[in-house]
């Protein structure tokens, strides 16, 4: 419809001029909406706040049940004698020494084998080379 009138190039560059026209009304027809939707948040804000503000109650009630828990259990473990632990390697080659030593070694019961003595024999018999 538009080629009647114009050629090509005309249209082209009509449509070129255009495009940044439509551009720019758009991006300020999503402006309009965008600030329409901040400006709608707060309200839905305040109805969320009390939902989670009770949710916060629940977890922090249960969290208060976990550390009764677990203090219980510390002060369980804190009432059972404390093993030292060495503090520099020599020191704990130093304690495994004397420990090894102030303990009497017990790797069974000691056994006193009694072997039956052998007879020295004065003739021992003769060697037989192989002769060829």
């Amino acid at each position: 419809m538009l080629s009647r009138y114009m050629d090509e190039g005309k249209v082209a560059r009509l449509m070129i001029e255009y495009m940044p026209t439509l551009l720019l009304l758009s991006l300020l027809i999503s402006v309009v909406f965008l600030i329409r939707l901040i400006l709608q948040m707060p309200e839905s804000i305040d109805s969320k706040t009390d939902v989670i503000g009770s949710e916060l109650k629940d977890i922090t009630g249960i969290l208060d049940e976990l550390c009764d828990m677990a203090n219980d259990a510390l002060n369980a473990v804190a009432n059972s004698p404390i093993t030292q632990t060495a503090s520099s390697p020599m020191e704990s080659i130093l304690n495994g020494l004397i420990s090894s030593v102030m303990t009497p070694k017990s790797h069974g019961i000691p056994q006193e084998n009694q072997w039956p003595i052998q007879e020295i024999n004065e003739n021992p018999p003769e060697e037989t080379t192989h002769q060829d």
